[in-house]
This record gives C-alpha cells, structure tokens and sequence, in this order.
C-alpha cells in the first residue's frame, strides 16, 4: 500500500513539474500571433474615411524613429513572426508603438 501511494505521489509531482515547466517556457519565448498587432499604413491616411489622422512624426518620420523601429524588429523575434504572418516586409517598418493594452502598433510606408 505504501508503494502505491509512493508511486500516486511521484506521478503527480512530475506532472505537476512538467507543467510548471511548460508554463517557463511560454513567458520565454511568446508565440508567434497576428493577436495583438495592428498595421497602419501612413502613406494611406486614414483620415480621409472613418479613421483617425496618423500624427506627423509617424507619418513622416524621422531617421531616428525609422532606426529605432527596425532595432525593436531585431529584438523581437515574436514580433517580427507576426509581422511576417501579415506578410509585411520589414524593411517597410518605420515606427512601432505600444499599445496600452500591451499589443504593438506598428507603422509601414
């Protein structure tokens, strides 16, 4: 009998590790998912429809912002799958932003 409870006991701690691990794994390296990223076109202004106007700096925007945009691209792997799934070319990334809702909101000419 004690043997039995041993082995219930050993079986659910290495479920439970396996879990726990799977769990790591995930907050590591996020899924690649189109969830979360909004496109914006800024040579089309959406102003002329329902949208809103896309502000200047992000419409025209700067070397830096450009330069930045592209190194947020290197260090985002997730990102840069996503953007891939909506077949982007992430060459045509010029701006990126967070969202307040944590997705990313990522501006392309």
């Amino acid at each position: 009998m004690k043997k039995a409870i041993a082995l219930a006991a050993l079986i659910s701690a290495s479920a439970f590790a396996a879990g726990a691990s799977a769990q790591t794994m995930d907050t590591q390296m996020p899924a690649a998912s189109t969830a979360g990223v909004t496109v914006v076109n800024v040579t089309n202004d959406p102003s002329s429809g329902s949208g809103s106007r896309v502000p200047e700096g992000l419409s025209n925007p700067s070397p830096d912002v450009i330069q930045n945009a592209q190194a947020e691209l290197q260090s985002d792997p997730g990102l840069v799958d996503a953007l891939t799934m909506q077949n982007v070319e992430l060459a045509n990334v010029v701006a990126i932003e967070t969202a307040a809702n944590g997705g990313k909101i990522v501006y392309i000419r």
